[in-house]
């Protein structure tokens, strides 16, 4: 038997991962103490889901939910109306608290698809026919809807994202529905569980709950196991069986009381071999995704100069790590010799892109705008090569624009299509307020793109429509659609969405000694992702750390390599090597550190705690100097204070302290 991803899938998607768990011999009908056992801790997990996540908009936003959102609108599947098994599962747990329970296997895999929110499916394989297979639909294929014997088989569109075995679609829309043929019952006895997931977002869950997916069936259903995971390398999979019974003896033993289906012993198939080059790493590493992958190797093989866009509205003064991955991106193209445009939102700036927002931004100011962009250009210029980059402002030609050019614009988009964005969907259920400028921001970011001329755009998979939007404005204004290329999207080193309001925020110009600091902090899941998005160390000597650390080598030695190559990338080898040494003299070892600010202070002996803070520069403000308090990070003369509007009594020599790092003396003078 055969299960295989067919090469075109991995076009579209390159970082698709998919494992497969391959149980025989299930026992799936038991006691009814057992079966309650099961279920009990399926409802658990079902629980700690609405526990974790409470709201639908929690759920949507959950970067293992919405990159099925985002592949699902690649395929031109409404996402909103057909939802990927796992939000479908997840919105049923976290509305109720509950999910059905089905059978013990199948009851086994929801709670393992509710733990790592993964779908993962569950196919009878002796309902099987020949071999399985992820592939496009063709002409004539067909598909057995799961509600009833008597169903009508359902005529599958040409071009349908499927699971399909040599005889029907076995699974509509990729990941979305199962058919009838194949429903795990309490009679089945051998099958097959794919586990669908994304290489650098969640490959390691797959792997995991593949691992304990097989250990569950082998101990509750007595199953014997084999566990297997394809990507773009390993794109297939071959198992058979190793009795000598013919086709009717097999289907025989498979319906006896303890089976005759021996352990399969699967092998992977050899994947085609060639030499890794510079293109090939600028198409994977850091990449979450590529429309199409096909049509941009072409042009970069093409031998041409490609106009490389990259968009970014200048909102805030400072650029954290997760905005440095499209940027470091930006780097590979030019190294290879390509045109980077850097587009300042200098126009739309001023609207509000509502890619990642579930409510109305505020409006900005040009003034306010243009001071961000004078901090954007020094900023991106530590990772790019200034002198080579086309710096664009898209006041250029949308401070030039009529009223009626303007519609004429809007007229090449439907507002259906654009309401169809899932957090507009969201909002517009909700009853929440969208406006107009907001409905009409993909259009001006995608005119930026006609503008341009631009052969390919970067951005994350936040961006998609976005940028989908330029592909379409340029085929209607008679140029070659922009390839589109989607950056990793990652997370803050504490594992949540890196924000400012959070506190979170690891900055590319923030002092040396913080920056290492916060970088220590980084998860043990997000080490080898942050390599590969952050830093651009060596490919091989990547895969060489995550083998060391799955030998159990201590994650803290590779996040010290982590930090200190992120403060040499913007600071220097020397402010590198100074903040490591710092950190251990000052965290590690607890030493005062030889060099403090000092702040003098006349004609006062006793001072309000916050104005103390504020005037020492350890808070910005009074509101954030009570909040430190509160939080228990001030110490004074190692005293920790409790109450923030407490009268403090100075003295000459006085040392404050915030958290571990932030030292201030106050000389009396």
């Amino acid at each position: 038997m055969r299960f295989s991803v067919e090469p075109q899938i991995f076009e579209l998607f390159p970082s698709y991962y998919v494992g497969g768990v391959v149980a025989s011999g299930v026992t799936n009908q038991l006691s009814p103490s057992e079966r309650e056992s099961i279920n009990q801790e399926l409802q658990s997990q079902a629980a700690a889901l609405r526990q974790g996540l409470q709201t639908t908009a929690d759920l949507t936003a959950n970067p293992f939910i919405s990159i099925w959102r985002d592949a699902f609108k690649t395929l031109n599947i409404k996402a909103s109306e057909f939802l990927s098994s796992i939000e479908a599962l997840s919105r049923r747990a976290i509305k109720t608290g509950s999910v059905p329970s089905i059978n013990p296997a199948v009851d086994l895999s929801n709670t393992i698809s509710l733990r790592y929110l993964l779908p993962l499916g569950g196919h009878d394989l002796d309902l099987l026919a020949g071999n399985l297979e992820i592939r496009l639909a063709r002409e004539g294929d067909v598909f057995s809807p799961p509600d009833g014997q008597d169903a009508p088989s359902e005529t599958v569109p040409a071009g349908e994202l499927v699971y399909a075995d040599d005889a029907e679609v076995r699974t509509r829309r990729w990941v979305w529905r199962e058919g009838r043929k194949a429903r795990i019952t309490e009679n089945t006895r051998n099958i097959f569980f794919p586990v669908d997931g994304w290489t650098g977002l969640n490959d390691a869950q797959v792997r995991v709950a593949c691992q304990e997916l097989a250990r569950l069936l082998e101990e509750k259903l007595g199953a014997k196991c084999q566990v297997f995971f394809l990507d773009a390398a390993n794109p297939a999979m071959e198992w058979e069986l190793t009795n000598n019974m013919d086709a009717d003896d097999k289907t025989q033993a498979a319906s006896t009381e303890n089976g005759s289906f021996k352990p399969v012993v699967p092998t992977i198939l050899p994947p085609v071999k060639r030499e890794r080059d510079q293109i090939d790493s600028l198409l994977t590493r850091g990449v979450a995704g590529i429309i199409t992958a096909e049509e941009l190797e072409a042009k970069l093989r093409s031998g041409r100069q490609l106009r490389v866009k990259l968009g970014i509205d200048p909102t805030g003064p400072l650029i954290h790590i997760g905005r440095s991955v499209a940027l470091q991106k930006l780097r590979d193209f030019q190294r290879l010799g390509h045109k980077i445009i850097m587009l300042f939102g200098t126009f739309t700036g001023q609207i509000g892109d509502a890619s990642d927002k579930a409510s109305t931004r505020p409006m900005l100011t040009p003034a306010m705008v243009e001071e961000n962009v004078q901090t954007y250009k020094e900023q991106v210029s530590l990772i790019l090569d200034p002198a080579e980059v086309e710096w664009r402002f898209n006041t250029e030609w949308f401070n030039k624009m009529s009223f009626q050019e303007g519609i004429e614009l809007m007229s090449n988009f439907t507002v259906a299509q654009m309401i169809e964005r899932d957090n507009f969907s969201e909002r517009f259920k909700a009853g929440k307020p969208i406006s107009l400028q907001e409905i009409v921001y993909p259009v001006l970011q995608g005119y930026d793109s006609v503008m341009l001329k631009s052969d390919v755009e970067i951005g994350g998979t936040d961006q998609m429509f976005n940028m989908m939007a330029g592909r379409h404005l340029q085929k209607v204004y008679g140029q070659d659609p922009q390839s589109v290329l989607m950056g990793k999207m990652i997370n803050a080193p504490d594992g949540n969405k890196m924000s400012t309001s959070l506190g979170n925020g690891v900055y590319i110009t923030e002092a040396a000694k913080d920056q290492y600091a916060k970088m220590l902090r980084t998860l043990d899941g997000q080490i080898l992702e942050y390599f590969e998005t952050l830093t651009r160390v060596p490919e091989p000597e990547i895969e060489q750390m995550k083998a060391a650390m799955e030998q159990g080598e201590n994650p803290l030695r590779f996040k010290k390599r982590l930090a200190a190559s992120l403060v040499e990338m913007y600071h220097g080898p020397d402010a590198a090597r100074e903040a490591a040494e710092s950190f251990e003299r000052e965290i590690v070892n607890k030493e005062v550190p030889t060099e403090i600010p000092e702040f003098s202070l006349s004609g006062v002996t006793e001072m309000d705690l916050r104005d103390l803070l504020v005037e020492t520069k350890l808070a910005a403000s009074k509101k954030e100097a009570a909040r430190f308090v509160e939080q228990g990070g001030i110490t004074i003369d190692g005293d920790k204070p409790t109450d923030p509007k407490a009268k403090v009594t100075l003295h000459d020599g006085m040392l404050l302290k915030r958290g571990n790092r932030h030292y201030a003396r106050v000389k009396l003078s």
